[in-house]
């Protein structure tokens, strides 16, 4: 038995597949695959699959992992094949690797915000001003106790990059925010806000393009 790790993008509308359903439909087509899996011992044997850290609902990413333990001595290549014709719309198999990083170890990502606007000067304008002042606050959901409350937290103290581009009709800010077990920044806090503060008449969405561990190097 040996673990690998299952590189992928959710694109297009997988993108509105909940966590807990893509488990589902990942179990469901790694087994129809027929990649040998490893299976837990006890009353009910399930397969093995865990996910790095799981993507909020609505949000593409170009850079998910699944580890997944199998038997047999099949490899990597082998497994990609097998993989690549089962997985349902929006999931595509990038590549299958032996795991490297710990999964504790995240902890940042970096994410594309984009915008789509027919003055995309005066909206990057906008982000411009937003991202040069000492705060931007806006209420995040955490908790107190054991209840959920809204709390008012300042944005740019957790934002470690940025970059903003503009293309046609299109802005793209590219950030990295804390992304782990410890501090997790959703990107679509500071999305939503310039979307707000832009009359909201401007369509966004939002791209997880890596992880990274507290050294900056990519999680592997």
């Amino acid at each position: 038995m040996r673990c690998v790790r299952v590189w992928f993008k959710k694109m297009g509308m997988s993108r509105y597949v909940s966590h807990l359903d893509l488990m589902r439909a990942m179990t469901r087509s790694v087994r129809r695959a027929r990649v040998p899996l490893w299976y837990t011992e006890g009353y009910n044997p399930h397969p093995y699959l865990t996910f790095a850290l799981p993507l909020s609902l609505g949000m593409e990413s170009l850079y998910e992992s699944m580890d997944m333990r199998i038997e047999g001595d099949s490899t990597n290549g082998e497994i990609f094949e097998l993989l690549k014709g089962a997985m349902p719309p929006g999931i595509e198999i990038v590549s299958v690797e032996d795991p490297v990083d710990d999964p504790k170890t995240i902890a940042y990502g970096e994410f594309d915000l984009l915008f789509d606007s027919e003055d995309t000067g005066s909206l990057t304008a906008l982000i411009e001003n937003l991202l040069s002042k000492d705060e931007l606050i806006v209420q995040k959901l955490g908790k107190q106790g054991r209840k959920k409350v809204l709390k008012d937290i300042n944005l740019l103290e957790f934002l470690k990059e940025s970059k903003l581009s503009a293309a046609g009709n299109r802005v793209k800010l590219t950030v990295v925010f804390p992304a782990g077990s410890t501090t997790n920044i959703n990107p679509t806090l500071l999305s939503d806000e310039i979307v707000k503060q832009a009359g909201g008449d401007i369509a966004s969405f939002v791209v997880r393009k890596r992880l990274m561990k507290a050294d900056m190097e990519i999680f592997r």
